[in-house]
């Protein structure tokens, strides 16, 4: 029974390959949602940008999304990186988003959330994991806080007090 399984899921994966190789890249989407709600300040600013794109400044208010579009590599190694930086009155946080073809599992197809919450920025989507050992993986969904809030410093502080 295990291997008429395990064959049934190698036989799809096989069959999902050929039929989208004349596709060329893949689109995805990343999509970032401000609920700060609670906050006594909830607006946050953020900067993405990638080695193709930089989507620059954008402000934020409670419950308000935003997202932007790109393309991934179907086959292969290729990856797209985003760093993005977020700043609000908690502080400041910075992450890398690394998006494979593959990426698609953890993201519920092509569109990847992201909440900005009072304690960070989480990542919404989906983990693997293996409940039966190695061979078999199943998914789950996952509300994952990816960076904390980092305090400004005294420095940042006085550099925003000078700038302003």
């Amino acid at each position: 029974m295990k291997t008429l399984v395990i064959w049934c899921l190698v036989s799809q994966a096989i069959s999902l390959t050929v039929n989208s190789a004349d596709k060329g890249d893949v689109d995805f989407s990343i999509l970032i949602k401000n609920e700060m709600q609670n906050s006594k300040n909830p607006a946050v600013f953020y900067h993405c940008r990638s080695s193709e794109k930089d989507i620059g400044w954008h402000k934020s208010v409670p419950s308000s999304e935003f997202h932007w579009n790109f393309e991934v590599p179907q086959f292969g190694n290729g990856v797209m990186i985003h760093n993005c930086e977020f700043r609000s009155s908690l502080g400041t946080a910075n992450i890398e988003i690394k998006t494979l073809s593959t990426t698609a599992i953890l993201c519920d197809g092509q569109i990847c959330k992201y909440a900005v919450r009072p304690n960070g920025i989480y990542f919404i989507g989906y983990e693997l994991y293996s409940p039966f050992g190695r061979f078999f993986e199943l998914s789950r969904p996952v509300e994952k806080l990816v960076e904390p809030w980092k305090p400004w410093s005294p420095h940042q502080l006085k550099a925003l007090r000078h700038r302003n």
